[in-house]
């Protein structure tokens, strides 16, 4: 993949177009305003689009005028992603840790000529919901089952997921331990660097037992990808650095007597 993925497409009245990312296709129909849209996912990851099923499922949309010409981007999921480490992970006291992890993205189409109109937003890979965070405190967020990886190689990059560094930092005085990490993609943005989609850095500081933590995201290409292009901006553009939970700690789901 590269930064021609993603492009303007040009639709004529009553003709069927199709475009690829990862394993979504999506199948585009101009007629007069409206703008039908359906999806189909399949087991490839590249390649030319899967054909048309038998009996596509069409939304259609109508338009504040008849739009030719869409631009197709890639956007973060609209919930915060919450991501397995595969093994329960430790970080000690005064220890910080680079990872990764890799977050499917959203098919972002909009008028060229009306950038702010969202026509529609479609995943590339259909997440589950979950809950993040304590009983009386959480919010809602989707699952991934991919994981935290340390070591990135040239095999794991695809068009369709967007590497994301996340620098971890236990400044407190005790061990950190975890399984699960929960990324708030909204406030991310996404640069293109030749066969790679990349988030800007989540610098994560643990400073206490409690579970809130110091969350700031750089707002500029990571080091891993210098040189690379800025193609989506943040949902959330406001608050680079605020406060909140970023792990669920072992403690949290002990039961007493087990």
């Amino acid at each position: 993949m590269n930064e021609s993925t993603w492009k303007n497409i040009h639709l004529s009245d009553d003709e069927i177009a199709s475009y690829r990312v990862g394993p979504l296709t999506i199948y585009f129909k101009k007629i007069l305003n409206e703008i039908w849209i359906a999806e189909y996912r399949d087991e490839e990851r590249s390649g030319d689009p899967a054909p048309l099923p038998e009996e596509p499922l069409w939304v259609r949309a109508a338009l504040p005028e008849p739009y030719d010409s869409f631009t197709l981007s890639p956007a973060f999921p609209d919930r915060p992603v919450v991501v397995d480490t595969e093994f329960p992970y430790k970080i000690f006291s005064s220890t910080r840790a680079r990872a990764y992890c890799r977050i499917p993205v959203f098919v972002q189409i909009t008028p060229v000529k009306n950038p702010d109109l969202i026509v529609a937003e479609i995943p590339t890979v259909v997440l589950s919901g979950t809950w993040f965070g304590i009983f009386t405190e959480g919010e809602h967020s989707y699952a991934l089952s991919s994981t935290v990886r340390r070591v990135l190689t040239d095999d794991l990059f695809e068009p369709h997921l967007v590497v994301c560094p996340i620098e971890i930092v236990n400044s407190s005085a005790f061990e950190l331990r975890f399984e699960k990490v929960c990324l708030r993609v909204t406030r991310l943005s996404i640069y293109s660097k030749e066969n790679a989609l990349w988030a800007d850095e989540t610098r994560i500081n643990h400073h206490s037992k409690e579970g809130h933590n110091d969350i700031e995201m750089k707002g500029v290409v990571p080091i891993e990808a210098k040189g690379g292009k800025l193609i989506s901006k943040p949902r959330i553009p406001e608050r680079k650095s605020f406060a909140d939970r970023s792990f669920n700690l072992l403690r949290e789901f002990s039961v007493p007597g087990f």
